[in-house]
This record gives C-alpha cells, sequence and structure tokens, in this order.
C-alpha cells in the first residue's frame, strides 16, 4: 500500500496537517498544492498514484473535475477539510472509493490528527487551530507558537518533529519572531494606501501583500468596518485573499465566489489571470 498526502500549500495548518500524515505513515509522499495549480503539475501528480495509492487530500479540496481523476487510478481518495465552499459540492460524490469528511470547527491540522489518531492531539496542533480558524482562545501563545511555525511553512517533515517537543521551547522562540512580525503588521497597515477593485457591483478596498494577510487583513476590515482585499502577483496570475468580520456584507467569502474561489465566511481566497486584475482596478 503506497500512501500519498495533498496538501495545502503556504498555509501554516496545511503543514501541520501533512506533518500528522507523515507521523502516521513515515513513508508516505507529502505534496503540497494550491488552488491555482497547472494541469502539467497535477498531471506529475497523477503519475505517482495507482492502484494500491490510498490518497489523503488535506486542508484542501480539488474540484470535482480533478478529483474525479485521482478516483479512476487510486485504491481510495480520503479527504479532510473544513472549508464551508466546497461542501455542498464534494458531499454530492457518490462514489465507493471516495471519504469527504468534513468539521467547520476544525481546523485541517486537527480534522487530520482526529481521523488518523482520534485521541487528543499535541499540544502545537491545539495552537494552530485556534489561530487558523481565528478563535484566539489562547491568546499570545498563539501567536508566538505560530510565529515560528511560519519558518517551517511546506516544510511538513520539520514540524512532524516538533510535534512532539516542548511546547514552552516553541513559546519561548515564538516570542522573539513576534516582536518583529508585529512591528512589521503594524507598519504596514499605518502606511497602507487604498486601491480599489471592482469585483462584481462590489468596490473593494485592496492591499498588496503577500505576507501576514490575515493579520493585516482582519486590522484594516475593523478599521473599515468592511471587507477588505490583499493580493500578491505570482507570475502571470494574481493571488487574492479577503478578510471580513461577521456583520459585513459582503462578506469575504461572497466576494471569493465571485471570482470562482472559496474558503470561510470571513476568510476566503481566489486568483485571477494578471490581466484581469488589471482590468478590476479602479482608476
Amino acid at each position: 500500500m503506497k500512501i500519498i498526502g495533498l496538501y495545502h500549500k503556504n498555509c501554516t495548518d496545511g503543514t501541520t496537517a501533512a506533518a500528522v500524515i507523515l507521523k502516521k505513515y513515515p513513508d508516505a509522499t507529502v505534496i503540497p498544492i494550491e488552488h491555482n495549480f497547472k494541469d502539467e503539475d497535477f498531471e506529475q501528480i497523477l503519475a505517482q498514484i495507482d492502484e494500491d495509492t490510498i490518497v489523503y487530500i488535506v486542508d484542501f479540496t480539488l474540484k470535482p473535475e480533478y478529483l474525479n481523476k485521482i478516483l479512476e487510478k487510486a485504491k481510495k481518495v480520503i479527504n479532510l477539510d473544513h472549508h464551508i465552499s466546497m461542501k455542498n459540492i464534494l458531499e454530492e460524490i457518490k462514489d465507493p472509493k471516495f471519504e469527504f469528511v468534513f468539521d467547520n470547527d476544525k481546523s485541517g491540522a486537527s480534522l487530520t490528527w482526529h481521523y488518523l489518531f482520534n485521541t487528543e492531539p499535541p499540544e502545537i496542533i491545539k495552537y494552530v487551530e485556534d489561530k487558523d480558524i481565528w478563535k484566539w482562545q489562547y491568546g499570545d501563545i498563539t501567536k508566538y507558537v505560530n510565529d515560528y511555525l511560519f519558518l517551517f511553512t511546506n516544510k511538513p517533515e520539520e514540524i512532524k518533529e516538533l510535534l512532539d517537543k516542548d511546547i514552552t521551547e516553541i513559546i519561548e522562540k515564538g516570542k522573539i519572531i513576534n516582536q518583529y512580525t508585529t512591528y512589521l503588521i503594524n507598519t504596514f497597515v499605518e502606511k497602507a494606501k487604498d486601491l480599489f477593485i471592482k469585483i462584481g457591483n462590489y468596490k473593494v478596498r485592496a492591499y498588496n501583500t503577500g505576507l501576514f494577510q490575515s493579520e493585516i487583513g482582519n486590522l484594516l476590515a475593523t478599521q473599515y468596518n468592511e471587507a477588505v482585499c490583499l493580493f500578491s502577483i505570482n507570475g502571470d496570475y494574481v493571488k487574492l485573499s479577503f478578510r471580513s468580520l461577521d456583520n459585513h456584507n459582503p462578506s469575504a467569502l461572497d466576494l471569493a465566489k465571485l471570482l470562482n474561489g472559496g474558503g470561510h465566511r470571513n476568510a476566503a481566497g481566489a486568483s485571477v489571470s494578471i490581466n484581469e486584475f488589471c482590468s478590476m482596478i479602479m482608476m
């Protein structure tokens, strides 16, 4: 039996979910994947899958046309996710080789741990979840742990080694990093200049940053009392992240869906070609 894990790229929660797979299956192959993947990248993944392969998709979902291609080759596909936007679509897939586990109250890493081990997760996962689903029950400790883990984005082998590590050491290292990240976030918000883009019938404030999008987005959404967009240019496409609060209309998810994206109500994303993005800019 061969295990392949596909996990949400450039995401601490996704990377930690992949680390959980490696803890359960040390010989597994784990592959980061993002929503705007190219067909040739997907074909490379598909080439590794055969009739003896169990594929885990964690903290991420594939559109049915891609998922069905994997189901045609794999022994089984297990999709563990918490992003509400694809829930109804994936629940309609009745293939006996497909198992979809959804829980909007857990993060991808937490969901993966409960599925594979069915025990109380390590403390590190508790803090990853606290930030990822934006509960912040543990205050500054959540900040410190996640700031330290940010160094290991897309490095699940290294996070696997931290799962059983004393959390005190991680917190202390994270405190030092947090002093700098807090400075960067606050400086960006203080100096941020509005760029307006048109999405559907909505005029949306947009800010150019590829880092700390959740923190910056939450501060700006609170400051302006409306959903905001954070964008970054990656080659020939633009990645858009949206953040909103519970009272905002449209929500982050509303805006993402207008661009064929998805996510959570108040934290969602999409991607568009650079030409399309330029046409969205309101001068």
